[in-house]
């Protein structure tokens, strides 16, 4: 096993995970700051520390799903390949964002929310690793960006939002986007996948 995964996995067992009242209170905090009206950022400092304090302790506690959603949803990332530390790393930078998204009064459990982004995370790393054309990174970004923006308005609306209405979130004057323009750099970056993994 690469060195660096064997030390990131025994860090990620360090903490056992937290009881079910304790993830509620910090998500209370976490939403706080993070729905503070000025934003997050504008959040007065004390809120803004309690919100961050609350987010890593919740993530630190949970550090050990990351490794477990590796092992069971991706054996195709082996452990002696120098990519799975960054594949576990993006895991990880995925549960910071459902600790900071998780809202507790939609009835989820914490584990659960956090394993969807998890899986997305590292679904969307494997992605990015099965490329044999070059993509230019500002448009990966934004084709990322399209498909998650896809994924939020079907799950709050039930329905796929259009590629125009798409499209015009994700415009701005340095790269102006067209329904039809976004559309075709979906397809692009559809076509430059690899077959599966072996």
């Amino acid at each position: 096993m690469d060195r660096a995964v064997g030390q990131w996995l025994q860090a990620s067992r360090l903490h056992a995970p937290l009881a079910e009242r304790t993830v509620l209170e910090l998500a209370r905090v976490i939403q706080l700051w993070q729905g503070h009206p000025g934003g997050a950022d504008g959040a007065p400092e004390a809120i803004r520390r309690s919100g961050l304090r609350a987010r890593d302790r919740l993530v630190r506690h949970n550090l050990a799903l990351v490794g477990h959603i590796w092992r069971t949803y991706h054996p195709r990332l082996s452990p002696e390949d120098s990519s799975t530390a960054d594949a576990l790393q993006e895991g990880a930078l995925n549960l910071v964002r459902a600790a900071e998204k998780f809202d507790p009064a939609k009835g989820y459990r914490f584990s659960t929310y956090a394993s969807f982004w998890i899986r997305r995370g590292l679904h969307q790393f494997e992605q990015r690793c099965r490329r044999t054309i070059h993509f230019p990174s500002d448009k990966a970004e934004l084709v990322l960006r399209a498909q998650k923006l896809w994924d939020e308005c079907r799950q709050k609306q039930g329905a796929a939002p259009s590629m125009q209405w798409l499209a015009s979130q994700l415009s701005s004057p340095r790269l102006p986007l067209s329904g039809e323009g976004l559309q075709q750099l979906i397809t692009l970056w559809q076509s430059t996948l690899t077959c599966a993994l072996p």
